[in-house]
């Protein structure tokens, strides 16, 4: 299977929390990481960190259902 992103992060929000997985690979191998964040700013400011210190900017979540109310 050809790498398209070699550097990417998958996230599943929950309620208080959210789990993100940094998965990275050097075209042969994927290597994991995972952590728990929860929902407060500066859980998200840690989550911010994490990424850019591990030069990922391609993120993806699924959609979670209704947050906002469309007018």
């Amino acid at each position: 299977m050809k790498v398209v992103y070699p550097i990417c992060c998958g996230v599943d929000v929950h309620k208080a929390f959210f789990v993100a997985t940094i998965i990275t690979s050097d075209g042969i191998t994927p290597h994991y990481q995972k952590k728990r964040f929860s929902t407060f700013n500066n859980s998200i400011l840690k989550f911010k960190r994490w990424l850019l210190d591990n030069n990922c900017i391609d993120i993806c979540m699924e959609s979670t259902g209704k947050y906002c109310a469309h007018s």
